[in-house]
């Protein structure tokens, strides 16, 4: 009797096994086929720096409503202007859209864009080096596309 119980519960053991692992396989067959792999990325380069002091304020926007609007930036950071001239900044996992940067060289670290009577005492810029008059660039100026798995370089010029 003891041996039927135990032939039982081993049986049913091997059961359990076999559904975790029918289970995990499905697990990781799903996550496989809907998770997407492929993302692009954006490298920015900057120019016309006149002092490596400070940082560098970056913000990608990928919503033409709202920008260079703080509210509406999807992705943003602060780096050392020393290792952006070296290296650069790098965005990745981004889906296949159109994008627009906006930079600017914060010299007294002061985490804010400085002004006098709305007139930039910092210098700043936007992808496509797109031109400023009495205002920011529209998006459509200033906005790059970004494939999937696509690495899109672009060169920012300070002002």
């Amino acid at each position: 009797m003891i041996f039927i119980i135990q032939s039982l519960l081993l049986l049913r053991y091997k059961k359990i096994e076999i559904m975790k692992i029918k289970i995990s396989s499905i697990t990781l067959l799903f996550l496989f086929c809907f998770t997407n792999t492929e993302a692009g990325i954006i490298k920015i380069f900057i120019s016309n720096v006149d002092q490596e002091k400070g940082t560098i304020h970056y913000a990608i926007f990928n919503n033409p409503e709202f920008f260079p609007e703080e509210k509406g930036k999807m992705r943003g950071g602060v780096k050392n202007i020393s290792e952006v001239v070296k290296t650069g900044i790098i965005i990745n996992e981004l889906q296949e859209s159109n994008y627009a940067i906006a930079i600017f060289h914060d010299k007294n670290s002061n985490n804010a864009f400085d002004t006098i009577f709305a007139i930039p005492t910092e210098k700043y810029g936007f992808s496509n080096n797109a031109k400023v008059f009495l205002g920011p660039p529209k998006f459509e100026e200033a906005s790059i596309f970004v494939g999937e798995n696509e690495t899109v370089e672009i060169l920012i010029e300070l002002r």
